[in-house]
């Protein structure tokens, strides 16, 4: 579907990258997958410059480069594409530093995929 909207997925556990991959696929999201912060840029480095990027649906805690660092390096190539950063980790601390990364919302671990589907809705229009 080339109208569909992009969203690029980044998580070190391979299980959720995968199972988020072909839920939203089946949905008609385009998917851009990476396992780390390092891959994602690669991949966004690779992307063609016009290519629509929609929304990152960003894991907070990886090893190496963790979710709010990854946004920030986005948010230098790619300002107007919002996040949703997916954690089991973040508290308090974790949560505000998403959010002045500009992080749109954050999402706890497990997923209740439900609610995710609605979020990623909202924050495509929001932009």
């Amino acid at each position: 579907m080339t109208d569909s909207y992009r969203i690029l997925i980044v998580d070190d556990d391979l299980d959720i990258l995968a199972n988020l991959s072909d839920i939203l696929s089946e949905l008609g999201y385009d998917i851009i997958t990476a396992a780390s912060g390092q891959q994602a840029l690669e991949k966004l480095d690779e992307a063609d410059e016009g290519q629509r990027l929609d929304l990152c649906l960003l894991d907070f805690k990886m090893p190496g480069m963790d979710g709010v660092e990854l946004l920030e390096k986005i948010h230098e190539r790619r300002p107007e594409v919002p996040a949703i950063m997916v954690t089991a980790y973040a508290g308090e601390d974790g949560d505000r530093r998403a959010m002045e990364a500009g992080t749109w919302k954050v999402m706890r671990k497990p997923v209740d995929v439900r609610l995710l589907i609605g979020m990623i809705g909202q924050a495509i229009v929001s932009k």
